[in-house]
């Protein structure tokens, strides 16, 4: 008799072990799959363009060609005529992380790879990646993403002339000049072991959040 009720003793306990350990399992199942979500909410935009230099020339306080001087016409014309026109900027890209701040596992979370490509004025240009991860807090608080770029405009706009690429410098730089660039990325967020790689190009613009 003791007999027995040790092994009806010892059935319980191994049924209430194992549907412990299937409820952790679905708990924890469920907290990976909250988090893979969390890391899906992130959101992008283009936020603006600084520094803009076309063949070193600083073009923060020009907007048509007639601002620039002798010198600088000089030198522009001398960059065009050897096939070469270099163009720089830092294009700030704003990251918004929605998720709540009570998250422990998402409150850490960071952007672990960032390919991207440029599209300037409808034409793909440069790629590119981030050299480091970046932290994206929560709570909806936008982060910036700068990302240096340098583009041949002779190279990619061949078909241009020399006033159309001063003209699309210059736009580039005025206000709303994020206006004139696409960024094509597929990001990888990570957070507490975590990881999820977009499954395809992200089209990141100016006058919306993208996800």
């Amino acid at each position: 008799m003791k007999r027995f009720k040790l092994s009806g003793l010892f059935g319980a306990v191994a049924a209430l072990a194992i549907g412990a350990g299937v409820i952790s399992a679905s708990l924890n199942s469920c907290a990976t799959l909250n988090a893979l979500s969390g890391l899906s909410r992130i959101q992008f935009k283009l936020n603006n363009v600084q520094s803009v230099q076309l063949a070193g020339i600083n073009l923060s306080n020009k907007h048509s060609i007639s601002d620039f001087n002798v010198m600088d016409g000089i030198n522009l014309a001398a960059e065009f005529a050897s096939g070469h026109l270099p163009l720089t900027f830092t294009l700030n890209v704003a990251a918004k992380n929605p998720n709540s701040p009570s998250n422990s596992i998402l409150s850490a979370l960071q952007v672990t790879d960032f390919p991207w490509r440029l599209l300037l004025n409808g034409q793909q240009t440069v790629s590119g990646n981030i050299g480091a991860p970046f932290g994206v807090p929560p709570g909806g608080t936008i982060a910036i993403l700068p990302l240096q770029v340098s583009v041949d405009l002779k190279q990619f706009f061949a078909n241009q002339g020399y006033d159309q690429l001063l003209q699309l410098a210059l736009a580039l730089s005025g206000q709303g000049g994020a206006s004139q660039v696409q960024l094509l990325a597929t990001p990888t967020m990570s957070a507490g072991g975590l990881s999820l790689r977009y499954p395809g190009e992200l089209t990141i613009v100016n006058t919306q959040f993208s996800s």
